[in-house]
Protein backbone atom coordinates (compact mmCIF):
# COMPACT_ATOMS: atom_id res chain seq x y z
CA UNK A 1 0.00 0.00 0.00
CA UNK A 2 1.46 3.56 -0.80
CA UNK A 3 2.46 5.96 1.98
CA UNK A 4 1.30 9.27 2.17
CA UNK A 5 4.04 11.26 2.10
CA UNK A 6 3.71 14.42 1.91
CA UNK A 7 7.07 16.42 -0.11
CA UNK A 8 6.58 20.12 0.83
CA UNK A 9 8.90 21.32 -2.39
CA UNK A 10 9.96 19.26 -5.23
CA UNK A 11 13.13 18.95 -4.09
CA UNK A 12 12.00 16.88 -1.05
CA UNK A 13 10.12 15.05 -3.89
CA UNK A 14 13.15 14.13 -5.63
CA UNK A 15 15.38 13.41 -2.96
CA UNK A 16 12.61 10.99 -1.58
CA UNK A 17 12.59 9.09 -4.88
CA UNK A 18 16.41 8.95 -4.87
CA UNK A 19 16.33 7.75 -1.88
CA UNK A 20 13.35 4.97 -2.77
CA UNK A 21 15.86 3.99 -6.15
CA UNK A 22 19.28 3.33 -3.86
CA UNK A 23 17.16 1.36 -0.84
CA UNK A 24 14.88 -0.53 -3.25
CA UNK A 25 12.08 0.78 -1.27
CA UNK A 26 8.90 0.05 -3.37
CA UNK A 27 6.31 2.39 -0.79
CA UNK A 28 9.03 5.07 -0.46
CA UNK A 29 9.16 5.39 -4.48
CA UNK A 30 5.42 4.95 -5.34
CA UNK A 31 4.30 7.70 -1.99
CA UNK A 32 6.87 10.10 -4.38
CA UNK A 33 4.15 9.48 -7.88
CA UNK A 34 1.13 11.64 -8.51
CA UNK A 35 -1.58 8.83 -7.89
CA UNK A 36 -3.22 10.06 -11.28
CA UNK A 37 -3.40 7.95 -14.48
CA UNK A 38 -1.59 10.50 -16.59
CA UNK A 39 1.40 10.04 -14.81
CA UNK A 40 4.25 8.68 -16.97
CA UNK A 41 7.82 6.91 -16.32
CA UNK A 42 10.22 6.27 -19.52
CA UNK A 43 13.57 4.14 -18.09
CA UNK A 44 16.88 4.11 -20.13
CA UNK A 45 15.70 2.26 -23.23
CA UNK A 46 11.90 1.40 -21.94
CA UNK A 47 8.94 2.14 -23.62
CA UNK A 48 6.68 4.68 -21.79
CA UNK A 49 4.39 3.48 -19.13
CA UNK A 50 1.45 5.12 -17.37
CA UNK A 51 -0.28 4.94 -14.70
CA UNK A 52 0.54 3.91 -11.16
CA UNK A 53 0.06 0.48 -11.52
CA UNK A 54 2.22 -0.13 -14.71
CA UNK A 55 4.94 2.43 -13.10
CA UNK A 56 4.46 0.42 -9.72
CA UNK A 57 5.50 -2.66 -11.77
CA UNK A 58 8.19 -1.26 -13.35
CA UNK A 59 9.90 -0.46 -10.37
CA UNK A 60 9.13 -4.19 -8.68
CA UNK A 61 11.06 -5.83 -11.75
CA UNK A 62 14.01 -3.02 -10.81
CA UNK A 63 14.36 -3.66 -7.26
CA UNK A 64 14.41 -7.39 -7.71
CA UNK A 65 17.74 -6.91 -9.79
CA UNK A 66 19.41 -4.15 -8.32
CA UNK A 67 21.88 -4.07 -5.56
CA UNK A 68 23.57 -1.55 -3.52
CA UNK A 69 23.34 1.35 -6.52
CA UNK A 70 24.16 4.39 -5.58
CA UNK A 71 23.28 7.75 -7.15
CA UNK A 72 25.14 11.34 -7.39
CA UNK A 73 23.25 14.14 -9.48
CA UNK A 74 25.05 16.58 -11.35
CA UNK A 75 24.53 19.60 -13.47
CA UNK A 76 20.98 20.12 -11.61
CA UNK A 77 18.67 22.68 -12.99
CA UNK A 78 15.38 23.42 -11.90
CA UNK A 79 12.46 24.94 -13.16
CA UNK A 80 10.21 26.22 -11.12
CA UNK A 81 6.58 27.45 -12.21
CA UNK A 82 3.88 27.74 -9.06
CA UNK A 83 2.67 24.39 -9.11
CA UNK A 84 5.10 22.63 -11.76
CA UNK A 85 8.51 22.42 -11.12
CA UNK A 86 10.84 20.46 -13.96
CA UNK A 87 14.28 19.03 -12.96
CA UNK A 88 17.13 18.55 -15.03
CA UNK A 89 19.47 16.27 -14.25
CA UNK A 90 23.00 14.17 -14.88
CA UNK A 91 22.77 10.64 -12.75
CA UNK A 92 26.21 9.49 -11.87
CA UNK A 93 25.51 5.88 -11.15
CA UNK A 94 27.80 4.06 -9.26
CA UNK A 95 27.78 -0.20 -8.34
CA UNK A 96 29.77 -1.30 -5.74
CA UNK A 97 31.90 2.41 -5.89
CA UNK A 98 32.48 2.37 -9.47
CA UNK A 99 31.26 5.09 -12.14
CA UNK A 100 28.71 2.31 -14.42
CA UNK A 101 26.77 4.96 -16.61
CA UNK A 102 25.76 8.15 -16.95
CA UNK A 103 21.94 8.83 -17.40
CA UNK A 104 20.43 12.14 -18.55
CA UNK A 105 16.98 12.52 -16.76
CA UNK A 106 13.98 14.88 -16.30
CA UNK A 107 11.68 14.56 -13.63
CA UNK A 108 8.92 16.26 -13.66
CA UNK A 109 6.57 17.06 -10.16
CA UNK A 110 3.23 18.89 -9.73
CA UNK A 111 2.18 20.25 -6.71
CA UNK A 112 -1.42 19.25 -5.37
CA UNK A 113 -2.81 19.48 -2.09
CA UNK A 114 0.24 21.45 -0.60
CA UNK A 115 2.54 18.49 -1.72
CA UNK A 116 4.45 17.76 -4.92
CA UNK A 117 4.63 14.74 -6.55
CA UNK A 118 6.37 13.24 -9.61
CA UNK A 119 3.67 13.34 -12.75
CA UNK A 120 7.44 12.35 -15.29
CA UNK A 121 10.51 10.78 -14.95
CA UNK A 122 12.14 10.33 -18.59
CA UNK A 123 15.76 8.92 -18.57
CA UNK A 124 18.17 8.37 -21.10
CA UNK A 125 21.85 6.91 -21.21
CA UNK A 126 24.22 9.99 -22.22
CA UNK A 127 25.97 9.44 -25.19
CA UNK A 128 29.22 11.56 -25.10
CA UNK A 129 31.65 11.70 -27.90
CA UNK A 130 34.85 9.89 -27.53
CA UNK A 131 37.10 13.02 -29.09
CA UNK A 132 35.75 16.50 -28.61
CA UNK A 133 36.30 18.32 -31.53
CA UNK A 134 37.31 22.44 -31.44
CA UNK A 135 38.03 24.56 -34.61
CA UNK A 136 41.88 23.43 -34.90
CA UNK A 137 40.71 19.55 -34.69
CA UNK A 138 39.46 17.36 -36.89
CA UNK A 139 37.47 14.40 -36.54
CA UNK A 140 37.76 11.48 -39.41
CA UNK A 141 35.32 8.57 -39.07
CA UNK A 142 34.95 5.59 -41.64
CA UNK A 143 31.70 5.36 -43.41
CA UNK A 144 30.46 1.71 -42.57
CA UNK A 145 29.29 1.46 -46.40
CA UNK A 146 32.09 2.50 -48.28
CA UNK A 147 35.07 2.72 -46.05
CA UNK A 148 35.45 6.23 -47.21
CA UNK A 149 36.79 8.70 -44.75
CA UNK A 150 34.54 11.83 -43.93
CA UNK A 151 35.73 14.86 -42.16
CA UNK A 152 34.18 16.95 -39.55
CA UNK A 153 35.13 20.28 -38.59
Amino acid sequence: MQENNIFTTSDEAEKAFYAAFQQSDLELMMSVWADDQDTTCIHPGGTRLEGQLNIRESWEQIFSHENSIKFEINQKRVLLDKDIAIHHVIESIYLAGELQSEIIATNIYRRSNDSWHMILHHASPELRPAIVSTDEEKIELEDSEDSEKKTFH
